[in-house]
């Protein structure tokens, strides 16, 4: 049936005041949960993305030490020519450095490792420092050449590259050392000058003449010394050692530049290389962060029989000479306490001491002379906190392949 003149309206729906206060209600309800189940999950996942991260930083970082602790002794002299010692021959001395790692005190020839027992320099919550001579310790790739000098069919000074790199005859300064200077006398440092003390020069024919074999009728084929790369002189360097050097330690100290992540009390494992320049570690490298503890445990055949008889902790090798270490020591250990990630709240650690060392088949007690227990709640300032921090051991064995 139609209607005329008028308008029919459709009725009109909506949302009453009511029915919107419930619905926001409701909505900031499931919010709430949906936030107070994420964040723990971001949490979680933050903490766990730091976890990875100090794996993979850890891991790198011990590759290096690993790396120097196999290279140990490359390219160290055994002996001096008698009654001559090289000139110059500096080392730092306390406070720098461990007084019981300088070889130039005594002007004895160079020990490959040198370390010392709860330090007392004052940087590493009394934890080891290890230091590492060799040629190719030092970053750059000077120290990592090699080669041979002998005399050519004129008789003139013949030096030879074997490595990668060739010898930079402008910029390289390189040592040279007599393989066998008679039955059990082996790798002498060739030295000359006015007092017959000059151990280093450039890799040429004319600079290396004084220090090349004798000429004899058999040159070309007569005999030949080893030439080692030391450090580049570019800038101008006058080398003061014969011989690289790098250390271990946890540095603390106000200007090492700990993480903020970090627990207080911690510092990092550093690799200090020292300058040919002077007596200064200027070049510091960072390897491990957040570290607590550093320990070096040393495995010894002080028989003779080619087996390992004995332990000892970072001073155990203290008195020793360089041949001792070179035929005593068999392997190494090294042991780090860091934190993985940063404070968790969520997380709660058991007692507060740590071995950092090797532990006996009990898992609990820690073996004589193979590190120390370490009281993470006694770190400066940490207070309760420490409980809330992932601790963890990392372990390094390593079996020095240059000391023989």
């Amino acid at each position: 049936m139609e209607q005329h003149g008028k308008t029919l309206r459709r009725g009109e729906s909506g949302f009453s005041l009511v029915e919107l206060i419930l619905y926001m209600a409701l909505l900031g309800i499931m919010m709430a949960m949906v936030f107070s189940s994420f964040i723990p999950v971001m949490q979680t996942s933050s903490q766990q993305w730091r976890v990875g991260e100090t794996k993979i930083e850890t891991g790198v970082g011990l590759e290096l030490l690993r790396a120097d602790l196999e290279h140990a002794g490359f390219g160290l002299p055994w002996m001096f020519p008698a009654g001559v010692v090289p000139d110059p021959y500096f080392e730092p001395v306390a406070p720098v450095a461990p007084a019981t790692t300088n070889d130039a005190l005594t002007k004895a020839v160079p020990r490959a490792l040198s370390s010392e027992d709860a330090t007392a320099i004052g940087l590493n919550n009394g934890s080891d420092y290890l230091a590492i001579k060799a040629l190719n310790v030092a970053r750059g790739v000077t120290g990592q050449k090699w080669g041979w000098l002998g005399r050519d069919a004129a008789h003139l000074a013949s030096p030879q590259s074997l490595g990668v790199d060739p010898f930079d005859v402008a910029n390289d300064w390189v040592i040279v050392i007599r393989t066998e200077v008679s039955p059990g006398e082996n790798r002498q440092l060739v030295l000359d000058g006015a007092g017959l003390n000059n151990f280093y020069a450039k890799p040429t024919s004319i600079a290396l003449d004084a220090f090349a074999p004798p000429a004899t009728a058999n040159d070309p084929d007569g005999e030949r010394y080893i030439l080692y790369g030391l450090v580049d002189n570019n800038p101008v360097v006058a080398p003061r050692r014969p011989f690289n050097r790098t250390d271990y330690y946890v540095n603390n100290a106000a200007n090492a530049a700990v993480s903020a992540h970090c627990a207080p009390g911690t510092g990092t494992l550093s690799k200090a290389v020292l300058n040919q320049s002077d007596n200064n570690f200027d070049d510091i490298l960072p390897i491990v962060d957040c570290v607590a503890d550093f320990q070096v445990v040393y495995y010894l055949d002080t028989n003779g029989d080619g087996g390992v008889d004995a332990r000892a902790n970072a001073s155990g090798l203290a008195g020793m000479t360089a041949q001792q270490i070179r035929t005593q020591v068999k392997a190494m250990r090294c042991y780090v306490l860091t934190h993985e990630g940063g404070i968790d709240r969520t997380y709660t650690y058991g007692l507060p001491t740590i071995n950092v060392g090797e532990v006996a088949a009990d898992g609990v007690t820690l073996q004589a002379n193979a590190g120390r227990t370490f009281d993470v709640s006694t770190l400066p300032n940490i207070g309760l906190t420490w409980v809330n921090y992932h601790w963890k051991v990392y372990s390094l064995a390593v079996t020095p392949r240059n000391l023989q």
